[in-house]
């Protein structure tokens, strides 16, 4: 996690930013806090067999998905409980809602079984927490809190880990990895950025990944979604007045991205930051009648 761009970003929007913004971004900073003092730990994580792993890469396989960073079951769980206290007190819960977290067992709920597969298929792992937990939709427990505890306390973790296994395959060639989500964790992509503010091997655009933090070069005319290279089908659209953050729309498998113009933005980039930042751009997209992940049902 690279703090010192993202308290670059976070003084200059605090500028001007106000109401809700202003709200994302004081939550954001004191998370970010919290993740770093987790990801400062030590841990040993190593890629074995790089040649492998590299050649996996070719065929679409994460690197996480044959060498899961190992999470400690007590460090983790302490890291879990400590996300979950500050989204209790300074996340905008109801009463009710931030009680049941506070109260959540998790570490009863956090088994070794459970810890090992969280790597290999992040989504199973945080819906069986979930439901151990007792979350649901008609409880003060809520699954997506349940989630975004989770995952947060993952970030620092994973992140670490992804660090190590770029070092050990020697980066991310654009011709082995041409997919959507995550070479490192598997996880699709959070947001991208576009633009000279590209800082990655000169690439006009890039995806991120908000789970590992792993940046990747990505076809400029290309859905991020279902891979649709039809440009007639393919479009940008912004809020008036804020050509910097931007939906990439792709009317084959209506799904979408959120994107960064770097050369529009005229302040430093954090990815972590814009993501919080374009928040809003999510409720444009639906709007429209686009979803997050696309209808893949709907693609050749």
């Amino acid at each position: 996690m690279r703090t010192d761009m993202l308290e670059g970003a976070l003084k200059a929007y605090r500028k001007d930013a106000d109401g809700p913004l202003a709200e994302r971004l004081r939550f954001l900073e004191g998370l970010s806090a919290i993740q770093s003092e987790i990801q400062s730990a030590e841990r040993a994580y190593a890629l074995t067999g790089p040649e492998t792993a590299r050649e996996a890469l070719v065929t679409g396989q994460p690197l996480f998905l044959s060498a899961p960073p190992v999470l400690p079951s007590g460090e983790f769980v302490a890291a879990v409980q400590r996300v979950a206290a500050y989204v209790a007190e300074e996340a905008g819960l109801d009463e009710p809602q931030a009680a049941a977290l506070r109260e959540a067992d998790f570490a009863g709920a956090l088994t070794e079984d459970r810890l090992e597969h969280a790597a290999r298929s992040t989504d199973v792992f945080v819906a069986e927490v979930a439901e151990a937990l007792g979350a649901s939709e008609g409880a003060d427990l809520k699954p997506v809190t349940v989630a975004y505890v989770l995952i947060s306390a993952l970030v620092p973790v994973f992140s670490a880990g992804a660090v190590s296994a770029l070092e050990a395959v020697g980066g991310v060639d654009k011709k082995a990895w041409t997919l959507g989500m995550c070479p490192v964790c598997g996880s699709p992509a959070t947001i991208g950025l576009t633009g000279e503010g590209t800082k990655l091997h000169g690439a006009e655009r890039t995806l991120w990944c908000g789970l590992c933090h792993t940046e990747w070069e990505y076809d400029r005319l290309r859905c991020v979604r279902c891979g649709n290279r039809d440009t007639s089908k393919l479009r940008y659209t912004y809020i008036e007045g804020d050509p910097a953050h931007r939906l990439h729309l792709c009317d084959v498998c209506h799904g979408y991205a959120r994107f960064v113009f770097a050369d529009e933005l005229g302040i430093p980039v954090s990815l972590a930051v814009e993501d919080a930042v374009m928040a809003e751009l999510d409720a444009v997209a639906r709007s429209q009648g686009y979803t997050p992940a696309g209808d893949p049902e709907s693609t050749d």
